[in-house]
């Protein structure tokens, strides 16, 4: 089987060069993205190299984080990312210059050219932006 390169993290047994018995250690991380390669597919394990030394691991783990895995999924449909929504802000007219607001969900952010920040409960928008008396 040709290199394979793993879409996911997995942990697998280092096994023994000669025997390709599995060594009594603990299972071994190997990292998404690494490159793998003399594969061999058994009943329900898969033997491999990683980084020149003997590993297995079950099928399905195996076949879970191979790119091979991929085609045997549904193939998403593709979605067109929706454009971030942007503030519309609008120059209020009052004695502070560079006052601005502009529709948030709940009510009004309002904004001033210096920095100032806050926010105007209005969930119905019915503000027209003049002082209210």
């Amino acid at each position: 089987m040709p290199r394979q390169t793993l879409n996911k993290s997995i942990n697998a047994k280092k096994l023994h060069t000669r025997t390709m018995n599995a060594l009594p250690e603990q299972e071994t991380y190997i990292p998404f993205g690494a490159v793998i390669d003399n594969v061999k597919l058994e009943r329900d394990r898969v033997t491999f190299s990683y980084l020149s030394e003997p590993y297995g691991c079950p099928r399905d783990v195996y076949q879970s984080a191979t790119s091979g895995a991929k085609e045997e999924q549904p193939a998403a449909t593709h979605r067109a990312e929706p454009e971030p929504a942007k503030l519309q802000f609008e120059e209020l007219s009052s004695t502070v210059e560079g006052l601005l607001r502009a529709k948030v969900p709940g009510g009004w952010l309002i904004a001033t050219e210096q920095g100032g920040v806050t926010f105007y409960p209005d969930a119905a928008h019915s503000w027209d932006g003049e002082s209210s008396e």
